[in-house]
């Protein structure tokens, strides 16, 4: 019988393919952990950029500008506020959809602005978009990228919204006031505003009489609920105004930004002045008190573009602020927040004095109440 004799080289062989086959399995291991792990982090940071995009989106889902809902600004905004891959998420407008939502079937119909109750949005990772997850150690298995998908649907519930007409002769130094209140007096004219219901005034001895087109009390917002700490928006913004009843020129609702400007005899009545546009439209908020029989808070300033810009506002009680248009630069609805205290609203316009030779009217949409919720 014949025996052949391993070589010790052979064994080094079979033991270098074992170590080869050992390693490779042990990396796929560890390709996998790896990139598995990062694909659960940026998968649950997508399902927040579609939550957060949904529910913002259905806040502004009322606010309608010619046909157009501000539900799509308001969720590109929330997703590019969010960080996703280490980067700010970019939502197309394609992935923002409005429908309705039927809470028995549970499903959801696209439809128009003008009926739609809430809004799909769905946060794309994929190849398809150009914007597939890159895997770290993927390409040695042969996939380098995989596709994530996720979306939410938000529904927004009960809203309330009325439509205000505002006059630009509407003082809101007067806000609050009763009949008798004067306002922008002294001014370069002597020509003051009355809050609405003066027929007379006792002035230097002698009765005068106040004609109805001094009326100047700005617009309340009778019936708007009207809640501490949640958020009111405005927009549907249409007409405009001017300071001067002979100039035929009408400024829309974000003013003469040439021409800004405070009130010729700052804070009146209790209510603080502020620094904006004239012919532009402000508000402000107050409790049950008359405001004059307390001292008014500081100024705000809205004197340049970027201070116009916000995307959220709290004016304190008796605060004045503008309101303008009601949106962001980049269509995103604003919000105010109510103030503590709060129970009444008034809304004006703005001018240095003597709102009663104004002329034009602006009419808008006030939007408050409703709750928002993700329902999918």
């Amino acid at each position: 019988m014949k025996y052949e004799v391993c070589q010790p080289g052979s064994r080094r062989g079979i033991a270098l393919i074992y170590m080869t086959i050992t390693l490779t399995i042990m990396l796929s291991f560890v390709t996998f952990a790896v990139d598995f792990g990062r694909i659960q982090l940026i998968d649950t940071e997508i399902q927040r950029v579609a939550d957060t995009a949904a529910r913002y989106g259905a806040f502004g889902l009322r606010n309608i500008i010619y046909g157009t809902s501000a539900a799509s600004s308001n969720a590109i905004a929330a997703a590019r506020d969010n960080v996703v891959d280490g980067q700010p998420f970019e939502l197309a407008t394609s992935d923002v959809e409005l429908g309705i939502w039927n809470q028995t079937n549970r499903t959801f119909t696209a439809s128009t602005a003008s009926a739609a109750n809430a809004v799909r949005v769905t946060a794309r990772r994929t190849r398809a978009t150009n914007n597939p997850v890159q895997l770290i150690f993927g390409g040695l298995v042969r996939m380098p990228t995989v596709d994530l998908t996720r979306s939410a649907i938000a529904l927004l519930d009960n809203p309330y919204e009325q439509q205000i007409t505002v006059p630009a002769t509407s003082n809101p130094f007067l806000a609050g006031a009763a009949a008798g209140t004067v306002a922008s007096w002294p001014n370069p004219h002597n020509n003051p505003d009355f809050a609405d219901g003066t027929t007379s005034i006792w002035y230097k001895r002698q009765t005068i009489q106040v004609p109805q087109d001094h009326w100047c009390s700005p617009e309340a917002a009778n019936g708007v609920p009207i809640t501490p700490g949640k958020t009111m928006t405005f927009d549907g913004v249409n007409g405009g105004a001017t300071n001067d009843y002979n100039d035929s020129n009408r400024y829309t609702a974000d003013g003469n930004t040439g021409w800004v400007t405070g009130n010729t005899n700052g804070s009146e009545n209790g209510i603080s002045d502020i620094n904006a546009p004239g012919n532009s439209l402000v508000g402000v908020y107050l409790n049950d008190n008359v405001p004059r029989n307390s001292v008014a808070p500081p100024s705000l300033n809205f004197n340049d573009a970027e201070s116009r810009n916000f995307s959220q506002l709290q004016p304190q009680l008796k605060q004045l602020f503008f309101i303008g248009d009601g949106r962001r630069d980049n269509g995103e609805v604003q919000q105010f927040v109510v103030p503590e205290g709060a129970t009444r609203l008034f809304i004006g316009t703005w001018d240095s004095y003597e709102w009663n030779n104004n002329a034009g009217s602006f009419t808008l949409t006030l939007h408050a109440g409703g709750t928002v919720t993700l329902v999918k």
